[in-house]
Formats: C-alpha cells, structure tokens, sequence
C-alpha cells in the first residue's frame, strides 16, 4: 500500500525551506509502514519563489513530484485553473507510475488545495486525511473563498486533524461542524536528540529560534533578559533565525548595551540549529501566535528545559519537569520565569525531557498515530 501526501512544497535552500513539515511526516510514514509519495505545486509569486519548473526527483526514498509555478497575485480565476492543469498532470504522472494510491493525506488543504483539486482527488474514490496547520485559520483570518473550501473538506474528508487544540477550536467555530477533529502534534526531526554535554561552560546560555517576524515578539524576550541578566555576566541569549525584524532586534541590542551577552545567529540550517540547541541550556519564546510551536519539541527532544505563554498552543505539555509558562506579552513576569528557570537549573533533567519528548513528538510516535487513522480509514473500503 501506498500513501500520496499533498504538500505546500518540496522544502529546498534557495525556496526558504518551504514543506518541510510535510514531508519529514512524509519520510517518518515512509520509514513506518506506508510506502510514500510526496506531491506539490508551490505558487509564491516571482518576488518570492525563485525556482521555476517542473520537480520529478527522490529523497530519502521518497519520489517526488511538482511543480514551482509563480503566479501568486495573478486573478483568481486564472490563478485556479492553472493550478489545477499542473496538479492534474503531476497526479497523472504519479498514477501512471505507480498506480492509484491506497490514501491521500492533504496538509495545509486551504494553500495547497482549491475546489476543483479537491473534486479531483474525490474522483480518486480513496479516503482523505486533511490535516490543517495554517495560523490564519487560527486567528479566523480567511477570505470567503477559502471559508467556502474548508467547509466542503470539513464535511467531506474522511478524516480530518488539527495540530494543535485551539487550531481545532478556530476551525470547529467557522466551519460549525460537529464531527470529530482529531489533535496529532507537529513532529519533531531526527537531528534534534539528546547528547549529555561534556564540555563544562562558564556561562548559562539560553536559545531563542523563530523566524523575525513581530508576532515572534523576540523583542519581548530581549527586554526580559535584559532586565533580568543585565548585570550577570554568567547569563547569555542566542538568537537564531532571519526575518524582517532583524535590523530591528539588533539595534534593539545595540542600544541596550547588550552586545556582549546577546548574540544573533541568523538563519541556521536543522543541523546547525540542533547543534545550538544541544549547547544551549534553556529555550525561551515570547511568541503570541503559533498553532503548534516546533521550536519548542526541538528543544525538548535536546533535553532543555523551555519558557511559553501560558494559554498557547504548545502549554498543554509543559509542566514543572520541562519548563515555565508565563503571561503573554508581560516582560516583568517572563524576565522573572528566566530568573527561575536559571537559578533552579539542577532540578531539570534532561535526559528525561528528551525522553518524555521523544513519547510524544518523534517520528515513530507521529507515525502510529497516522497509522492507525489510515488503516481506520482504509478498511472500511
């Protein structure tokens, strides 16, 4: 049997990484029991997408199929029947390869999908997993047409999966469904592991990671540290990650006189970024907005203890053995979580943190989770 997994697009360098949630689950389903095939038609416009094509290649053992097509911003109209033409054709390609597949499983349906893919994968007659990841579904901040095309795949999918509780709750309220939506949470990638750390350090390092954006609210987390660590030279920030914020979070540091303890990174490869992690020894976010929170899991599947808002996404699996939450957007009470975190440093432990960690978020356990609603879906056929 076999699994087509529909995907934003095929995550490379030089298209900023794009997909790459869809298919690392893509490879852990492929190294747990369904053979794979990845598919993807990555519409950013010309100022955002820079490779043009067709895609038909093969990583990590799983063929992949797509297209990089530019024409984010043309009308509408034009815009979905273009789309459609090429994912008609890669489908065909994929069907002619390798038959039609045992099950479909579509992330983020509302940019990869629009109504006439999806009638056409419906004509497929196999079952559809959906699993929705988009944070403007989230904050409810979509264009009817979109709202229009989430409440016929709601209604139609065989199954349908959020990953995170209030991503749930936003698409049960606009789709005003009353079927089960199931929560699996993001998976955390294999380069992110648990390695006791040897090398004794000076300092305590914590570790911020996320794109530069304001809703990452990185400048929060550096006020925080600065009004609790200033005058510790024992105490240091990283930042990794690129954005628009940039130039803006570095003056920021610059004109606290915090050269000396904060650092920017920039953007990291997984590797790279592990590899900080590792070395670090705690993670820390003020971010406002996530339907999951990957940073976090990766940190966690380190072994380091982590900082969160409380109420988010990701809190319903911090507790007083992995980390602190704090209130959103309150710089006196996240500089005082720091505060605790590092002077009650010894009571973490992460080699635990990495294995409870591992239960929850890593392939294997991501996997069996989809297993079982593929094979639930499957049998009934």
């Amino acid at each position: 049997m076999y699994a087509l997994v529909v995907g934003r697009s095929f995550p490379e360098q030089r298209t900023g990484m794009m997909g790459i949630f869809e298919f690392e689950q893509a490879q852990a389903l492929n190294n747990n029991g369904f053979n794979t095939i990845y598919l993807f038609c990555d519409t950013r416009s010309v100022k955002r997408l820079r490779h043009v094509g067709y895609s038909r290649t093969k990583s990590n053992e799983v063929p992949v199929y797509g297209y990089h097509l530019p024409i984010g911003g043309a009308p509408r109209r034009i815009f979905d029947k273009i789309k459609k033409w090429h994912y008609k054709k890669a489908l065909t390609s994929i069907i002619n390869d390798f038959g039609v597949p045992d099950i479909i499983h579509v992330h983020f349906p509302l940019l990869t999908l629009n109504q006439e893919i999806w009638s056409e994968l419906k004509k497929l007659k196999r079952p559809i997993v959906v699993t929705e990841h988009w944070t403007k579904v989230q904050i409810k901040d979509i264009a009817p047409h979109y709202l229009k095309l989430l409440k016929r795949i709601v209604s139609e999918a065989d199954s349908f999966i959020c990953v995170g509780d209030l991503l749930r709750n936003s698409v049960m309220e606009l789709t005003n469904t009353n079927r089960e939506i199931k929560v699996i949470p993001n998976m955390v990638a294999p380069q992110f592991y648990y390695e006791e750390q040897h090398l004794k350090k000076d300092f305590f390092e914590f570790v911020a990671i996320g794109r530069l954006v304001e809703v990452k609210r990185f400048d929060l987390v550096i006020d925080a540290f600065t009004k609790a660590f200033a005058n510790n030279p024992k105490v240091r920030l990283t930042i990794v990650g690129g954005g628009p914020f940039y130039d803006q979070l570095k003056k920021q540091i610059d004109d606290s006189g915090m050269n000396d303890k904060i650092s920017m990174l920039g953007f990291l490869s997984r590797e790279e970024t592990a590899d900080v992690l590792r070395k670090s020894d705690a993670f820390v976010s003020g971010s406002v907005l996530e339907t999951f929170g990957v940073p976090f899991i990766e940190a966690m599947a380190c072994g380091k203890p982590v900082i969160g808002i409380e109420n988010g996404p990701i809190d319903r699996y911090i507790n007083e053995t992995n980390g602190l939450l704090f209130q959103s957007g309150k710089i006196n009470n996240l500089a005082e979580s720091m505060i605790k975190l590092y002077e009650n440093r010894e009571l973490y432990d992460g080699k635990k943190i990495s294995e409870d960690a591992k239960q929850l978020f890593s392939e294997e356990a991501v996997a069996k989770q989809l297993n079982k609603i593929f094979y639930d879906c499957i049998a009934p056929q």
